[in-house]
Parts: structure tokens; C-alpha cells; sequence
């Protein structure tokens, strides 16, 4: 294992190296430690008051175009599977330019599925009458009432149909629309009287949209899609933001033996693990809770909800970025914070892509190694495009490893604090020398009990780009980006 690691530091690039260890530690987390916390922490399934919903299908002529029309066909059936119908009552309509009731209110699901199949009609877009159609299924019910509108176009006689659309309101009826095509949603959103009752969905989208529609008319979860209980805001905070800290914690505790590793150190000293769980848990938490309180209030309008997990896991970057500058000899934690935030960013957008086409449990665990990924190759790439002054550590005349130069003293020792290691038994003290920038000027400084043990005349050195100095075991060698360092 020990042969297998020395290879990849060989191999692999920095930013590389580091977005696999953030990979694999945020992957860990999620699998080993953050189901185990979402399953531990679900609450049962809030039993849902029962409902009457008319399924309104638009079947004009244009939803012929493109397979629209069967693809609406499998997400309502899709639907009617979902639905408790020992409880809940279901009709089914279709219109065009004429009025189809092809199933009244029923809880018959082979019946449903059978009316949704004969669906058809191919003229124009009677939605006026269509909903006071569905209006009068509704009629014969105590249930709560809604209809569930779908369509690819704007009705044949606009004044009319938000006539209908008003008498529904009026008479206690919930209106949701889902849209597509040439869809006007601005019409929608004044037919429903509410634009979180709109939900906009391309071809190939139209389940996610039905599922949507199904939790405006029933209550969502910034990692989970399904019902999954009544949380309340607080409980939905701290569950959400537990999870993103345990994904935190696995991710900085992997940069930080990316780092460790990368130097050849001991791959977590009990400072770094403390240091590492304390700042990642407390920013996993405030970013999730964040994300979420972000997410919840827009869950129901698809580009903002994206903006709101979009933002939480930048948040949840730029925290780790930032605590990685503790770790990472002279990184800067303005650019450690962008790094983060950028790396958060990006691997957010790759957690959204796999989700929307992956179940829950897929999309978390793959989205979960490609935010880790994104924020150690950001990470580690900063560190490279912000180097003006560095160490080039020879370890073997095969293997060397670059360490950024800064006001952070670059310490060689046998202490655990030392970033270049150097073998206790072998009698190195815990501090032999530090190199740091000093006034613009690159300094070597030797301990005074090393300079006792060697008999050393001068205590400190100014190096030059392109010095050579043996050190312990290690040769280094300096280099500088500029002639004149700041």
C-alpha cells in the first residue's frame, strides 16, 4: 500500500492527487457515515390528508409533435402509481377542441391507466371548457380538490379560460399546471393565481415535473426528491446540515492527508484530525443549513432551487478552502476561499447533472465525489498559479516536491509540526532550519541547537534562485517566479 501511495505522489500532479483524496473522502463520508445519518434520521411519512385530483391532459394537435403526448401519458400513469388511492380519488380528462372524461373520480388504478392510454383528440386548445369540466368531476367530493393541469400551449380563448379558472378558485378548487412546449407560463402562473404552481419541464423531464406538481399539491428536501415527512424548519436545517458536515468532515480530513502525503509526513497527526472535524462540522453545518434555508422556499421553481443547492455547496467550499490554508504552507485564505468557492461551485453543478438522471442514493454518492474532487483540484491548482517564490524538495533523483515560500516559515524537523520531516532516531531535533520570505528576501535559518550539533557559523542564510542546500536527508533547491519578490 505504502508502494502504491509513493507511486501516485510520482504520477500524479498535485491538483490531480488532491481531487482524488477530496473524491474519496467525500465519498467516504457519504457512504459509511451520511445514509447511515439520513436513514437514522427520516422521519416516517407525514400521512397525507386525502385528495380528489383531475388529471387534465392536453391532447390538442401540437402535443403530437415530438412524442409529447405519450410522454405525458407515461408520467400521468407514473403518477397514479404513486397515489394512496384506498384514500385519495383520481379523474381523468382530456381536452382539445372538444372535452374527454375519460375516467370519473375513482380509485380504480387499472381503470385510470386505461383512460390515460385512450387519451386523444388532435384539434386546438379548448382549455376553458376543459377546466369547468373538471370543475363539475369534482363537485361530488368532501375531498380537498385539485386539478392538475398539463399542457404544451396557450388556450384558444384566454379571457375565458381564467373565467374558469377563477369560478374553480372560487368554489375551493387548488389549480397546478405544468408546462411545457410553447407553454406560457405567464398565463399559468395567473390561472393558478401562485408561479410556484408552474412547473416548466422540457421533453424527456415530464416525471420530474408530475412529481413536482404531486408535492405542491400534497409538502422537500435539499438531497432527498421524495416525501419524506413533515421535518419542520429547524429539523430540516440541523438534518441537512448534519449530513453536509459529515460530508465536510470527510473531505478536509482527506486534503489534509492529501497534504500530509504530498509531503511525505505522517498522514494525520491528533491535532490535525481535532483541527480538521472541529472547522469542517461547523461549516459543514452552517453551509447545509444554509443551502436548505436557501433551497425550501423555492423547492417548487426549478432554476432557483438549482441556485439554492448551487450556492450551498459553494459555501461549503469555500469554508474547506479556507480551513485548508492552515494546512498548506503559504496559502493565502483570500485565495484559498475562491479556490474552495470555485471547486464548490463546479462540483455542485456535476451533483445536480447526476441527480437529475440517477435515483437519490446514486446522485448523492457520485455527486458527493465530484463536489470532493472539484475542491481539492481547485484547491491544489490556486496553490500552483499563486506561486512566486518556492522550495523544490529532492527527496530521491527521481521524486521532488515543490512547497510554496511565504511569510510562513517552511519548517524542517523531527516534530510533528515540522512540513519537511526529518527521522528522530536519526538525531534531527524537533526544528533543524526554517526558510520563509523576509522582506522580499528568501531566509534559511538553522536552529541553535542544530547549529551546536554542526558547528555552524551563521545561524541564517539568504538564498538566491536556483540555491542548492542539503539538508538532513533531502536536498532542496529554490526557485522564484520574479527577479524582485514583494
Amino acid at each position: 500500500m505504502q508502494n502504491l501511495f509513493g507511486q501516485l505522489r510520482q504520477k500524479l500532479s498535485k491538483p490531480i492527487l488532491f481531487g482524488l483524496y477530496g473524491a474519496v473522502g467525500c465519498l467516504g463520508a457519504a457512504t459509511l457515515l451520511g445514509e447511515a445519518f439520513l436513514a437514522l434520521t427520516k422521519l416516517p411519512p407525514t400521512p397525507r390528508s386525502p385528495q380528489a385530483i383531475v388529471l387534465l391532459i392536453d391532447c390538442s394537435g401540437s402535443m403530437n409533435e415530438n412524442n409529447k403526448l405519450q410522454e405525458a401519458k407515461s408520467a400521468a400513469k407514473a403518477f397514479v402509481q404513486r397515489q394512496n388511492l384506498s384514500q385519495n380519488s383520481l379523474a381523468i380528462v382530456g381536452f382539445g377542441s372538444n372535452v374527454q372524461v375519460a375516467a370519473p373520480l375513482s380509485g380504480n388504478k387499472l381503470m385510470l391507466d386505461r383512460a390515460i392510454t385512450q387519451l386523444s383528440d388532435g384539434g386546438g386548445t379548448r382549455m376553458d371548457i376543459a377546466i369547468e369540466a373538471a370543475a363539475r368531476e369534482l363537485q361530488s367530493t368532501s375531498k380537498p380538490r385539485n386539478i392538475l393541469l398539463f399542457t404544451d400551449g396557450e388556450p384558444s380563448n384566454a379571457g375565458t379560460t381564467l373565467t374558469a379558472g377563477q369560478s374553480a378558485k372560487t368554489q375551493g378548487i387548488n389549480l397546478v399546471a405544468v408546462a411545457t412546449g410553447d407553454a406560457n407560463t405567464n398565463f399559468l402562473t395567473q390561472l393558478t393565481g401562485d408561479r410556484s404552481l408552474v412547473f416548466y419541464a422540457n421533453s424527456g423531464d415530464f416525471d420530474r415535473a408530475f412529481r413536482q406538481a404531486e408535492e405542491a399539491i400534497y409538502g422537500s428536501q435539499l438531497v432527498e426528491s421524495g416525501s419524506t415527512g413533515d421535518y419542520g424548519l429547524v429539523y430540516s436545517l440541523l438534518r441537512i446540515g448534519g449530513w453536509t458536515a459529515l460530508l465536510a468532515i470527510g473531505t478536509s480530513l482527506a486534503l489534509i492527508a492529501g497534504q500530509n502525503h504530498y509531503l511525505r509526513r505522517r498522514l494525520l497527526t491528533p491535532s490535525e484530525g481535532t483541527m480538521g472535524t472541529g472547522g469542517s462540522l461547523a461549516a459543514g453545518v452552517a453551509a447545509g443549513a444554509i443551502g436548505q434555508l436557501l433551497f425550501l422556499p423555492v423547492a417548487g421553481i426549478p432554476i432557483l432551487a438549482l441556485g439554492g443547492r448551487v450556492i450551498g455547496w459553494t459555501i461549503l467550499g469555500t469554508f474547506l478552502g479556507g480551513g485548508m490554508s492552515f494546512f498548506v504552507p503559504n496559502l493565502e485564505i483570500r485565495r484559498a476561499l475562491q479556490a474552495g468557492g470555485i471547486g464548490g461551485a463546479a462540483g455542485a453543478i456535476g451533483f445536480l447533472l447526476v441527480s437529475a438522471i440517477s435515483g437519490d442514493l446514486v446522485g448523492r454518492l457520485v455527486g458527493a465525489a465530484i463536489v470532493g474532487f472539484f475542491i481539492g483540484l481547485a484547491i491544489a491548482l490556486i496553490e500552483d498559479l499563486s506561486r512566486r517564490a518556492w522550495l523544490i524538495v529532492h527527496w530521491t533523483p527521481s521524486e521532488q516536491t515543490p512547497i510554496n515560500l511565504g511569510t510562513t516559515p517552511v519548517i524542517f524537523g523531527s516534530s510533528e509540526d515540522a512540513h519537511i520531516y526529518l527521522r528522530k532516531d536519526l538525531g534531527y531535533p524537533p526544528v533543524v532550519a526554517k526558510i520563509y520570505l523576509e522582506s522580499g528576501k528568501i531566509i534559511m535559518q538553522f536552529d541553535e541547537e542544530m547549529q551546536k550539533l554542526k558547528g555552524m557559523k551563521f545561524l541564517r542564510h539568504e538564498l538566491a534562485n536556483g540555491d542548492r542546500r542539503k539538508i538532513g536527508e533531502v536536498m532542496i533547491e529554490v526557485k522564484t517566479a520574479m527577479e524582485k519578490l514583494p
